[in-house]
């Protein structure tokens, strides 16, 4: 720590004048120095260090990229301290050189003693390494996997024991750890819990991936080459436990990265493998008997695609861990233009349907809800889009650590591909020019696959580090942090390398030299303090591998597991670094050992190495567990009759509307509320899809529900209800019902588009009316709200049209339809509202008398609107929205629920929205645009949809789905060089653009909008639990019996296309009201609610003395909740 400090001394001996003017020029030299410090890291060069390490490979015609895959995948590293002085060294991996150990010296100064330790390796290509102590003697080894060319035979992994002399021996095959498959790292770690470490060995399979054909329950099939291997530690050989265990050891297994952590917090070691192409990851939970369960579609709703590096580590101090995992999704519209390419709607579903999974190209960041109520096992929503982590272009090394003392945990990610093998343009030159190359070949023409290569660009990234926001969000700040120099990183490790305190890294690179990394946090932030821990572990795990260190102060709880092997092929140090932010004082340290036993230390300052011992640990006492807390909601498990599952009908709106990312087809199902036999009770009607009847259910004095009405409402299963209300349309005391019909399945000509209007006769038993509602021109109703708008004392309606089929994006209509007082309904918008004809593709609608004149009053949402508001002026609406400072609030708005928020007397809007875990990003300044227009001149109507990347907005279609739609842009754009950067104005002319439709969003989050009692409405996006997911379904009642209006929300969406991604963030959330418009998020364990699916509607009924949700999913069962 005495780095860049001046002496004191030499100013005893300089007299006042000299001393003023010597501390002037300290003072200049100072400023100097921490601007040339502002960076949070400094790369240090090869003369400072001593470490001159790069990774270079070359290829050649007979090995390369084509008969190699893995040939540009880089190596690892490794930080320990071999020799137990305190200094942690550092060991890197080469492809096609020697690996190299560097002895740490002191000062950042390492020193090369690959040979002398006995470590060097000579042709061979080495991959992963791991420092452990595997045969528990108190030094660390160094186990290295090998890969390569599957045809040689010098590919044995080898564990080079320490000898405790700087000097290592290789006894792999002594401890049965030679294996020959293509192995890419191992993770030691006592799975058992006897004591001594076992290891779990990734490796990525021989066979070519294009010689599959995705049939299923391949993972099933053993590898007698390759495969995963657990291997069992028994009296330090390691013997084959693969098939015994449960673990999978097949040839789909394109393992590129092994975590293990505690997942569910049982006190045993779970597995994380990532698999790169189109298997699928696995997820290993240690069932306590020597066996694990994989149960990945259990607890994880979607996934990488392309998955590569991880790493497990708690983001938001609740002490769950959380699982990063990378891909390849680049950041910036020129990379994602030229190099990437995604999944057609088809063939996502063809691997969902053999078992592949919901996978997508993009990172994705796992966050660990905990045990949920329904299963008391953890689940986890997959929230990289909403933290900002999402895209980091080509990624390897994934380390989740503080990186600079705050108390937060940071994300860095190792970037680069020597080669852009995905370049979109080379791909589509290769297949054109494939008979051509393929005859070369066959001549035996020099060097033509290497000469393919040569034509491969190839283009260095800055590596990515998110420092953590601490609110589940990230910013990028590589620039700043001065990690942003253009690499081609792969492997990366973390470490205290100078002992101050902080953590530096270390980056391996492909055919460059090593970044290492000075960390100055200590330096440059003394404000931030730091506790560093030393495990000393008895027995065979002399580090302390599996134990679990909790820091509690100043109302935070810090957590890490002591688990080094992290990241891409890569070991951290094995002291634990935490950040602790500007506390000055550390409550507690809790040790967790893997025998039970725990150390508790109190009071423990700061800034300090400690070491701690497992031979000072205790078993707890014996703690019955204490009763659960009382959840506000109960999921119920008896339906009461309520059987109905609703069945979507098979229609793609991606096959007609081809440039569109999000299906309109799938909307339903709604409910409505009512007592149709006028016994007390609530009834509730489910509205059915296209192909399928809605059902009424009866509720029964007994408390359970019986069909209704069945003959009737099948009559009209053709259409697609997306709406229902119950309401005395004919004045004669009794609820008749409306039902919507929509969808984006049918024709402009159909009449199944037709609403029905059902009626009652007073007992519960329907007839339909033969109108034509709302009116003969057909179009995709949405939603229906009623009330006597003209005080004439009977109930009138607005119906919302959603779209008008197959010209999706141009406004619709909003019906007001006034009733004659016998329930025969006629179409006055021209003149009762007119503002309405064009009013947008509405969503939702309430009546609601916001300014308490007396009045209804009409709110409506929808997508591409603002939230528009209609005051009733004597029987006239006319559009307020700007007057109350609702103008810009334009979103993706999907439903609107009316409560008094705040407990002033005057109701507020409750609105639902796309939410922020989504690569469709909206504010005023950067909208989402949507341009609707026959581009094509085709009489089809194509929808481009336009966002903002950096500060300018691209369309998010790619060159291949863009020119297939319309061809005639393919000579404008040849090649996908040529179609990067290019905006909306380069592609369309003026006036084609003059002509299109142009819709806008300015935000996506779900929010409350707060009523100034009559003057404006203020908006307040909700909490971020809201904003995980699409938002559907609202119920705003007092749940928890406090005085103030809490919220239920639920949502997700899966038709989307899988450049998109699904939503599936959300198992519903409970935001505790304040009463005074201000909300907090429960977690599941506190609310009792967890619900899966997509949830689209919510009914608050009855039922006796109980009160129960509906909740009502897509393609799904109705699910009931009591509160």
């Amino acid at each position: 720590m005495a780095r860049r400090k001046f002496s004191g001394t030499c100013l005893l001996f300089l007299n006042e004048y000299v001393c003023s003017i010597f501390i002037f020029f300290v003072v200049i030299i100072s400023c100097n120095t921490d601007k040339k410090l502002s960076a949070l890291f400094t790369l240090l060069d090869t003369k400072h260090t001593g470490i001159d390490f790069s990774n270079n490979v070359t290829y050649t015609e007979d090995f390369n990229p084509y008969t190699f895959r893995n040939f540009f995948n880089g190596g690892g590293v490794a930080i320990g301290d071999i020799n137990n002085d305190g200094l942690p060294d550092i060991f890197f991996c080469s492809n096609q050189h020697s690996n190299k150990l560097y002895l740490n010296k002191g000062n950042m100064q390492f020193e090369d003693i690959t040979n002398k330790a006995g470590v060097a390796s000579e042709n061979v290509w080495n991959t992963g390494v791991t420092m452990a102590d595997v045969n528990g003697d108190g030094l660390l080894d160094i186990y290295v996997c090998k890969s390569g060319d599957s045809s040689s035979h010098n590919r044995s992994n080898s564990l080079y024991i320490n000898n405790g002399s700087l000097h290592f021996t290789d006894e792999a095959h002594e401890y049965g750890l030679d294996n020959k498959g293509l192995s890419t790292h191992a993770a030691f770690f006592d799975y058992d819990k006897d004591g001594d470490l076992d290891c779990y060995l990734l490796t990525n399979s021989f066979k070519s991936v294009g010689n599959y054909d995705l049939v299923k329950d391949q993972r099933k099939i053993v590898d007698t080459l390759g495969g995963n291997k657990l291997y069992r530690n028994d009296d330090n050989h390691f013997v084959d436990v693969t098939q015994q265990a449960g673990i999978y050891s097949s040839k789909v297994g394109f393992g590129l990265g092994v975590t293990i952590a505690d997942i569910d917090k049982d006190g045993w070691q779970d597995i994380y493998v990532s698999n790169d192409f189109f298997e699928r990851d696995y997820l290993y939970i240690n069932k306590h008997n020597g066996t694990f369960e994989e149960c990945l579609e259990k607890y994880i709703h979607e996934i990488s695609m392309n998955a590569m590096g991880a790493d497990i580590a708690d983001i938001n101090n609740d002490g769950y861990p959380e699982i990063y995992v990378t891909d390849m999704l680049p950041e910036d519209d020129a990379r994602i233009k030229t190099k990437t390419n995604f999944e057609n709607w088809d063939k996502y579903h063809s691997n969902i349907s053999n078992g592949y999974y919901k996978q997508f190209v993009r990172n994705t960041l796992q966050l660990n809800n905990g045990p949920m109520p329904d299963s008391n096992k953890v689940n986890f929503s997959e929230i990289g889009r909403f933290a900002n982590v999402s895209a980091t272009d080509w990624s390897w090394g994934a380390l989740i650590t503080d990186l600079d003392n705050d108390g937060k945990k940071d994300i860095f990610v190792a970037n680069g591909i020597y080669k852009d093998i995905t370049d979109q343009d080379y791909i589509q030159y290769t297949a054109a020019a494939y008979t051509e190359i393929r005859q070369q070949i066959l001549d035996k023409k020099n060097d033509v696959i290497k000469k393919l290569i040569d034509l491969i660009p190839s283009t260095p990234i800055s590596n990515y580090a998110y420092s953590n926001n601490g609110d589940l969000t990230f910013t990028n700040k590589s620039k700043e942090w001065g990690l942003s120099q253009p690499g081609f990183s792969n492997g990366s490790a973390y470490g205290d390398l100078d002992n101050d305190g902080d953590l530096d890294l270390v980056v391996n690179n492909v055919n460059m030299p090593c970044f290492i990394y000075r960390n100055e946090a200590v330096q440059q932030h003394p404000e931030n303090k730091f506790l560093q821990i030393k495990l000393e572990g008895d027995g065979s795990n002399t580090f302390g591998i599996g134990a679990k260190v909790t820091v509690h102060y100043n109302n935070t709880m810090a957590y890490q597991e002591q688990m080094p092997m992290r990241g891409f092929e890569s070991t951290v140090d094995t002291r634990l670094t935490f950040g602790l932010g500007k506390t000055a004082k550390i409550d507690s340290v809790a040790v967790v050992w893997n025998d039970g036993k725990t150390n508790i230390l109190k009071d423990v300052k700061p800034n300090q190495l400690l070491t701690i011992k497992q031979k000072d640990a205790v078993l707890p006492p014996v703690n019955h567990q204490p009763a659960a807390d009382k959840t506000i909601f109960t999921i119920e498990h008896d339906h009461y009759g309520i059987g109905f599952t609703h069945k979507e009908n098979d229609f793609v709106d991606f096959d007609r509307d081809r440039l569109i990312f999000h299906m309109l087809s799938t909307q339903g199902p709604r409910m409505a509320k009512g007592d149709v036999n006028k016994d007390g009770l609530d009834d509730i009607y489910i509205c059915g899809a296209k192909d399928q009847s809605g059902v009424l259910y009866i509720q029964t004095k007994e408390g359970s529900f019986k069909k209704s009405n069945e003959t009737l409402l099948a009559k009209d299963a053709v259409s697609e209800d997306t709406d229902a209300l119950f309401f005395d349309a004919d004045g004669d005391g009794d609820e008749d019902l409306y039902v919507c019909s929509g969808g984006n399945e049918f024709s402009p000509n159909s009449t199944a588009l037709i609403d029905r209007l059902y009626i009652n006769d007073g007992r519960g038993n329907f007839t339909k009316s033969p109108q034509v509602l709302p009116s003969y021109i057909f179009e995709s109703s949405s939603c229906v709200t009623a009330a006597d708008y003209d005080a004439d004392g009977d109930i009138d309606l607005f119906v919302g049209v959603r779209l008008k089929p197959f010209s999706y994006g141009y406004p619709c209509k909003g019906y007001i339809l006034q009733n004659n007082g016998k329930g025969i309904f006629t179409d006055v918008t021209n003149t009762a509202a007119p503002e309405l004809l064009k009013a947008g593709m509405v969503t939702d609608a309430r009546w609601f008398d916001y300014d308490k004149d007396n009045k209804p009053d009409l709110v409506m949402a929808g997508e591409y609107m603002p939230v528009k508001i209609f005051h009733n002026e004597g029987g006239k609406l006319k559009e307020v929205t700007a007057t109350l400072n609702m103008q810009n609030t334009n979103g993706w708005w999907n439903r609107i629920q009316i409560a008094d928020v705040n407990n002033d007397g005057y109701p507020d809007i409750i609105a639902a929205n796309h939410g922020l875990n989504s690569r469709f990003r909206a504010t005023q300044q950067k909208p989402v645009c949507m341009y609707a227009a026959d581009f094509g001149n085709n009489g089809t109507i194509q929808q481009i949809v336009t966002c903002y990347n950096g500060d300018s907005a691209y369309p998010m279609v790619l060159r291949h789905d863009l020119v297939a739609v319309l061809p005639a842009l393919k000579k404008k754009y040849l090649k996908y060089e040529s179609y990067k950067n290019q905006t909306i104005e380069d592609i369309f002319s003026k006036e084609q653009l003059d002509s299109a439709t142009k819709l806008e969003a300015y935000t996506m989050q779900s929010t409350v909008f707060i009523n100034n009692k009559n003057a404006s409405f203020t908006a307040k996006p909700l909490p971020a639990s809201a904003q995980l997911s699409c938002m559907y379904a609202i119920a705003a009642a007092d749940f928890d019996k406090d005085g103030n209006t809490d919220i239920l929300m639920g949502g997700n969406f899966y038709e989307s296309k899988p450049e998109a991604g699904i939503y599936d963030a959300s198992y519903a959330t409970v935001l505790k009201g304040d009463g005074k418009g201000n909300f907090t998020s429960l977690t599941p364990q506190q609310s009792g609610i967890s619900i899966k699916g997509a949830v689209r509607d919510m009914q608050l009924i009855k039922k006796g003395k109980k009160e129960l949700i509906i909740v009502a999913k897509n393609n799904d069962q109705v699910q009931v909740v009591s509160h």
